[in-house]
């Protein structure tokens, strides 16, 4: 009986460890408390991102948000790899641990939030968010065309200010979708910057 009990011990002892670090493998990562860096627009917002992260953006050569909206210049990215990543194999492959965020932003917006999710084609799910406290939403739309026809895109829509922003999760895999979340969430538009036309 004694034998037995040492037994089953042992077995215990070499299976629990194996089991919790599968199960950790299974977690999202736990939120970056670590620095972070500010881009602060010239055309009136501002969003954080942890240090040592991409940014990519051509919006500031524009006198203004209109007409970078006019040359698709109203755009911006924010990527977890330095563009040299040998992992990187390509605009449709990215590893699962890793992020980019595409953003758009856009000026004179005289719509709602919810115009704005009406005139969105082929969604499939719709979530509640909220960014600095104001109403945005989740949207996971098909995909229709190209390479990636039949999957899904993740995207977070926002209205504030007569603007509004979408911002895009790639890839819809990544293990970082808390992050991604947590970066658009410090997402702001300065209310008090002058719109200028």
């Amino acid at each position: 009986m004694r034998n037995i009990l040492y037994v089953l011990v042992l077995a215990g002892l070499l299976v629990i460890p194996g089991t919790r670090s599968f199960a950790q493998g299974e977690k999202e990562p736990p939120k970056q408390t670590g620095a972070v860096e500010t881009y602060k627009s010239g055309h009136g917002f501002s969003i954080e991102y942890p240090k040592g992260w991409k940014l990519v953006t051509y919006m500031e050569e524009y006198k203004t948000l209109k007409e970078a909206e006019k040359d698709a210049g109203n755009y911006f990215s924010i990527q977890s790899y330095q563009d040299d990543d040998p992992r990187i194999r390509g605009y449709h492959y990215f590893p699962a641990d890793t992020l980019k965020i595409e953003a758009w932003v856009y000026p004179d917006y005289g719509g709602s939030l919810a115009e704005l999710i009406t005139q969105t084609k082929d969604i499939t799910r719709i979530d509640d968010f909220s960014i600095g406290g104001k109403k945005a939403k989740k949207v996971w739309q098909k995909v229709g065309e190209g390479v990636d026809a039949g999957d899904e895109i993740y995207s977070i829509y926002f209205v504030d200010a007569g603007k509004r922003a979408i911002f895009t999760c790639y890839p819809v895999y990544t293990s970082l979708k808390s992050k991604f979340e947590e970066i658009v969430g410090s997402f702001r538009f300065d209310e008090s910057h002058p719109d200028k036309k």
